[in-house]
C-alpha cells in the first residue's frame, strides 16, 4: 500500500511557487519601473529639443561613487536653476567643481535642462 505525500514535501512545493510567483511579480514591477522612467526621459528631451536654449552653468558638486554625475547651476532670464545630471566618467576626469559646462534648457520652462556633453552622448 502506497502512503499518501507528506505534507512536508506539498507545503514545499507550494513555497516554491509562491516564492517563483513574487520573483515574477518583482522583475514585472522593475520592468515597469525602467520603461515608465525611460518614456519620462524621453519626454523630457522632446520638450527640450522642441525649442532649446543654451547657456552656462557651474558645477557646484562631483559625484564619483554611487550615481556617478554633477550638479550644476545656471541662469536663465536673471533666475537661478540647478541640475543634477548623471556624467560619464570621461566627463569628470576633465571638469572639476567650479568648472563651466554648457546647459541645453527648454524655453518654455528652463527648469527643464540637460547637460550638453549628455544631450550629445545619447544622441550616438
Amino acid at each position: 500500500m502506497q502512503t499518501p505525500p507528506s505534507s512536508a514535501a506539498s507545503t514545499g512545493k507550494k513555497q516554491l511557487l509562491v516564492g517563483l510567483f513574487v520573483l515574477a511579480l518583482g522583475i514585472a514591477a522593475l520592468a515597469g519601473v525602467i520603461t515608465w522612467a525611460r518614456r519620462e526621459n524621453q519626454q523630457k528631451r522632446a520638450l527640450i529639443l522642441k525649442n532649446p536654449g543654451v547657456t552656462t552653468g557651474i558645477i557646484t558638486r562631483r559625484r564619483t561613487h554611487k550615481n556617478r554625475g554633477v550638479n550644476v547651476t545656471y541662469r536663465v532670464g536673471g533666475r537661478e536653476y540647478r541640475l543634477s545630471a548623471r556624467t560619464s566618467r570621461a566627463f569628470l576626469r576633465s571638469h572639476q567643481q567650479g568648472d563651466t559646462t554648457a546647459v541645453v534648457y527648454a524655453k518654455a520652462d528652463p527648469s527643464e535642462a540637460l547637460l550638453k556633453a549628455t544631450l550629445l552622448r545619447e544622441k550616438n
